[in-house]
């Protein structure tokens, strides 16, 4: 019987189990120290009362903020051939922009952007108590996130340190608060 392959399984089992051990406590340490405003709004575990709609409003804030002060932003230059590039109907060129960090640097920066732009129109009907307007302005922020994994990967291509791969929940989370500022279940 050969017990080479068992000796070996052995002395190596102790290295392995450290190198886990080491990833896991870097993963912890990582994921600690990262805390954003994106960590601060998930889970939203709250009921969804009118303050607690006015925070969460604050909290999608300022993680689009977060988010748009971290992308890099196009040189005039960059933007120009992004905007050229788009109009034009050779399939080889909208390759190479779909897969440019140019690209995604632009739609990065619009997409939160436009995510500034919904929440002062959440927080508008916010503030005048207008239930219906809220609730279609929470729904218009969580169309904003619909395209959740395009966004994931325009902020990997452009080095991105913001998880935005948790966009989905966003949207989920939006739409709760769009239903219950209609039904008013959580007003009480």
């Amino acid at each position: 019987m050969n017990l080479a392959p068992k000796i070996r399984l052995a002395l190596a089992a102790p290295a392995l189990i450290i190198a886990s051990a080491t990833t896991v406590a870097y993963a912890q340490a990582t994921a600690t120290e990262r805390r954003t405003a994106q960590s601060d709004l998930l889970p939203f575990k709250r009921k969804f009362a009118p303050a607690n709609r006015v925070e969460l409003a604050r909290k999608i804030e300022a993680h689009c903020r977060e988010v748009l002060d971290t992308v890099p932003t196009n040189t005039p230059a960059e933007h120009a051939w992004v905007v050229a590039e788009a109009t034009t109907s050779d399939t080889n060129r909208l390759n190479r922009l779909l897969s440019s960090k140019e690209f995604a640097r632009s739609r990065l920066k619009d997409t939160f952007s436009e995510c500034l732009e919904k929440v002062a129109l959440l927080k508008q009907a916010q503030a005048q108590q207008m239930r219906s307007a809220e609730a279609a302005q929470f729904i218009s922020l969580a169309y904003t996130f619909n395209q959740d994994a395009d966004l994931a990967a325009f902020a990997k291509r452009v080095d991105l340190n913001s998880d935005l791969s948790l966009t989905s929940i966003f949207r989920q989370t939006l739409m709760i608060a769009a239903m219950r500022t209609l039904d008013g279940r959580d007003d009480k």
